[in-house]
């Protein structure tokens, strides 16, 4: 009987982790986000279009905390980041002046010069799998517009390319493709704050908050009297930084 008992047990045992296996596994699968493979073969279309959207959320991933540059070269080194000034003067008392007037048409000039040479090594990659594939190619020279616009941004590439395999021809001219992003709006209420700062040495981003109930406004001045705004998009949770230095006294006064 005692050893029908232990049987018995490690039995249920046994059932006890099946089932507790399989449901890990079944919570791993349903969890996980889907990994997506796009054949450059069967879709050299959206394989390029995936570069595009990858790398074009890579450069907004990189200039939002600085600045809305990629490398800013004038910038306050807030928490291990360098945050870019937007609006800037050197001289004591007097208020600063917008480094990016036109700051959206910035944006997508930073963008741009950031994917382009990715996509190039895109293109290059794919003629690479293609030609493995004895597909000949005819690739022509690339065109790449970035335009920021209310929640999106919109990416398209002008770029003639043709594939011939087996007598049968493939033709390719633009792709396209866009992504959900909060820069415009964040960039709106940031070409306040720089007017507001460039004329009246500050700007009531309290009030700013009260118009715009889907952004969150901080503002941080650090030891030498450098503004650092935080605007943060409250659902995407996405945030643009930048720095201002306006009517600044000198120390000790």
């Amino acid at each position: 009987m005692i050893i029908k008992k232990k049987k018995a047990q490690v039995t249920i045992f046994i059932i006890l982790a099946l089932i507790l296996v399989v449901s890990l596994a079944l919570i791993y699968v349903l969890i996980r986000k889907p990994t997506i493979s796009i054949s450059p073969e069967d879709n050299p279309q959206a394989y390029i279009e995936k570069c595009m959207k990858d790398y074009t959320t890579e450069a907004l991933e990189i200039l939002m905390p600085q600045g809305s540059y990629i490398e800013p070269r004038n910038y306050k080194l807030y928490k291990d980041v360098k945050v870019g000034y937007l609006c800037y003067t050197r001289e004591f008392y007097e208020t600063c002046k917008n480094q990016e007037p036109m700051l959206m048409e910035h944006i997508e000039k930073e963008v741009t010069g950031y994917i382009a040479p990715r996509m190039q090594n895109c293109f290059s990659n794919l003629r690479r799998e293609l030609e493995k594939k004895n597909y000949d190619i005819d690739m022509q020279s690339m065109n790449i517009s970035v335009e920021i616009k209310p929640e999106k941004v919109f990416i398209t590439i002008n770029r003639k390319l043709q594939l011939i395999k087996n007598e049968q021809t493939r033709n390719y001219e633009t792709f396209k493709t866009q992504i959900l992003s909060p820069v415009y709006e964040l960039s709106v209420i940031a070409l306040k704050i720089m007017n507001g700062e460039s004329v009246g040495c500050g700007y009531d981003y309290v009030n700013e908050m009260m118009l715009y109930s889907n952004y969150d406004i901080k503002k941080f001045v650090t030891g030498d009297s450098t503004k650092i705004y935080t605007l943060k998009d409250k659902i995407s949770q996405q945030e643009l930084k930048f720095a201002i230095r306006s009517c600044v006294v000198p120390p000790g006064l």
